[in-house]
């Protein structure tokens, strides 16, 4: 990987709570966080919300009643997941509904565009003034409808927001160069950046898929990299905290900056006194795999089959129990789907039905800034839409659906309001001749 590269591709593997692949890298069954919980497991069941300090189910309004507890609450998401931003809200409806004051500190904005958050959450300037200010689609790079009704509520009920990310192009830098890349001015400027938990070192590792042992000076720079957004949004949620002492701070950001509370909630801890609990989006599937363990433990309850001219005077209670010790206590089995992860992974889990594909396309391309020809391709990223539709690094894309752009921020506007389904139309210059790539917008296929 490289670094813008390695900004945006851990941007991307560090937002959901299970990160890697199942077989090989497991990120959300790892005996780290919370001494009190970090060797059991839980399941988290399908629209269910688990509290794992009181290592139990609870509803809606208790979780809300919970909540209200503490100053300072991360509530993690997957940047793409639209369930992920309807949990968010529901939290935001619920703390709000229950008469709690609440501000909003946001992973995709930074100080310099409180203005901007400020004048549309007071509706001094409308949706489309606020994202041309904010300059949204140069400084976020996730469609903006994922996050559009957060925004429109905070409007309605005039909840103060504030950016409480850094300027991307530091941590690029030292994605790129490390940390000892930083001019004295930068370094005055940064969060004190703390690369020192051993357990949060591990967590990187595991999301980043070992990375450490084929590349261990790439991935000393990208953990401080990551580090450094966690100081960021740790310092920046103290500080709305501080300067709002009467509200409940909500932070949005990705769950690999919330889970184990050793991202975030490290910096909280550790810097301040403020209480705080994190919440996190469990992907649950629509039908849990069958394992052995399972059938074993069906098996123990079935009443053994008679054989003809025989009888058996074997009973259910003569059969004896395998030796697992762990097994869970015989009952009623509940056919609710359910994933396992460790209790240490958040303070509340919220069970959430898998998503086959994002609601809106991501097409894996990004270009440069718009040169007198046109914008000019940087990079592609492999099994993308744009990659499959042969789109090439060096391509200059001079038009697309027949518009040009003045600048980039109006190209990925135009992007992230395409839907699934649509038609669209790129002209294209690829070794100084004019080409047309047409297609309609489609999922990838996943290949077997």
């Amino acid at each position: 990987m490289k670094y813008h590269i390695i900004v945006v591709v851990i941007c991307l593997m560090l937002s959901t709570v299970s990160l890697a692949s199942e077989d090989e890298f497991n990120s959300d069954r790892l005996p780290i966080g919370n001494p009190d919980t970090k060797y059991d497991f839980c399941a988290v069941k399908l629209n269910k919300i688990f509290d794992t300090n009181d290592n139990k189910e609870i509803n809606i309004d208790k979780f809300i009643e919970k909540l209200n507890k503490f100053r300072i609450i991360m509530v993690g998401e997957s940047h793409t997941s639209e369930q992920n931003h309807i949990m968010q809200l529901k939290i935001i409806k619920g703390l709000v509904e229950s008469g709690s004051k609440v501000c909003l500190a946001l992973e995709m904005f930074n100080e310099s565009q409180n203005q901007a958050l400020n004048d549309y959450r007071s509706g001094k300037i409308n949706e489309e003034e606020f994202l041309d200010s904010s300059d949204y689609f140069n400084t976020w790079g996730h469609n903006y409808r994922y996050y559009k009704p957060i925004f429109n509520y905070a409007n309605e009920k005039n909840i103060k927001m504030f950016g409480v990310n850094i300027k991307h192009e530091y941590a690029s830098k030292i994605g790129r160069r490390g940390t000892k890349s930083l001019t004295p001015e930068e370094l005055e400027v940064l969060p004190k950046i703390d690369t020192t938990n051993v357990e949060h070192r591990f967590f990187i590792k595991v999301a980043m898929e070992g990375m450490d042992a084929t590349t261990p000076a790439q991935f000393k720079k990208i953990y401080a990299a990551q580090s450094l957004w966690d100081a960021a949004m740790g310092d920046g949620a103290i500080k709305v905290a501080t300067e709002n002492p009467e509200a409940i701070v909500v932070v949005l950001a990705g769950s690999g900056h919330v889970v184990y509370n050793l991202g975030i909630g490290k910096i909280i801890k550790t810097r301040s006194d403020f209480p705080f609990a994190s919440v996190v989006a469990v992907e649950v599937p629509d039908t849990v795999k069958e394992s052995l363990m399972m059938k074993v433990k069906k098996s123990i309850k079935e009443k053994p089959k008679k054989k003809e001219g025989k009888k058996t005077e074997t009973t259910v209670k003569e059969k004896k129990m395998p030796p697992m010790s762990m097994m869970p206590p015989m009952g009623n089995i509940d056919n609710t789907p359910f994933k396992i992860v460790i209790r240490s992974l958040s303070d509340f889990l919220w069970g959430l039905p898998e998503e086959k594909e994002t609601k809106y396309p991501s097409f894996g391309f990004s270009v440069k800034e718009r040169s007198e020809k046109g914008f000019e391709v940087k990079r592609v990223i492999p099994e993308t839409i744009a990659e499959k539709q042969g789109i090439q690094k060096g391509d200059i894309i001079l038009s697309i659906d027949g518009e040009s752009f003045p600048d980039m921020a109006k190209l990925k506007k135009h992007l992230h309001f395409k839907n699934w389904g649509d038609q669209i139309s790129f002209k294209i210059l690829r070794d100084e001749e004019d080409m047309k790539i047409e297609f309609v917008i489609e999922p990838m296929e996943d290949e077997e």
